[in-house]
């Protein structure tokens, strides 16, 4: 059975190929053969030579697109080593805005601890001054302060002058349990931040 097939297959490969070479070329080869002794060279090569030619622009437009399509492929690489040259250069420069930035940072961090050292003395100071002076007249003078500063202040002095400083505030104004009120939370955030740091 596998011999039948394989015979069937090669029968029908060789009639595929005669009925092919029959349609390229309008003749039948073997009535020619048998017409003649002589071999049709002239119209074989005649028929190869059409072919060849056939196939030759074929291949010569294939050879243009490659060439075409590597101009384009050329072209491409072009522009994108020019890209990666940017973002090398972009990614240079953010590296070096970056060690900038964090000695800016730590320059400012430093500065700031600086001056919140000095603002700590001058507040320790004015301490000083505010408890040494009459109650109502540092209330006065406190008033017109921030809040924040005031805290400052009062927090470094004992509680005694602290208080009576603070009730001068609430008698002065109208608006002086407003100005307490705002200093004593002003106090409570201070001592919430000691107690964080």
């Amino acid at each position: 059975m596998k011999i039948l097939c394989l015979l069937m297959s090669l029968v029908i490969a060789i009639l595929s190929g005669l009925l092919i070479f029959t349609a390229q070329s309008g003749h039948f080869p073997m009535s020619q053969v048998a017409e003649t002794d002589e071999i049709p060279v002239v119209e074989e090569s005649k028929t190869v030579k059409t072919l060849i030619s056939s196939q030759i622009g074929l291949v010569d437009e294939l050879v243009e697109s490659l060439q075409v399509a590597r101009e384009e492929l050329d072209a491409s690489k072009l522009r994108l080593d020019k890209r990666e040259k940017n973002l090398q250069e972009l990614y240079s420069t953010y590296l070096k805005l970056r060690q900038e930035t964090s000695l800016l940072i730590e320059d400012f961090e430093s500065q700031l601890v600086k001056v919140e050292e000095s603002e700590f003395k001058n507040c320790k100071k004015l301490s000083g001054v505010y408890s040494k002076m009459d109650p109502a007249s540092a209330a006065q003078s406190l008033k017109h302060m921030e809040a924040e500063r005031v805290a400052l202040i009062l927090s470094q002095m004992e509680s005694r002058a602290m208080a009576a400083i603070m009730e001068e505030a609430v008698t002065i104004s109208v608006d002086g349990s407003e100005s307490v009120a705002q200093w004593s939370d002003a106090i409570r955030r201070l001592n919430e931040n000691k107690g964080e740091a």
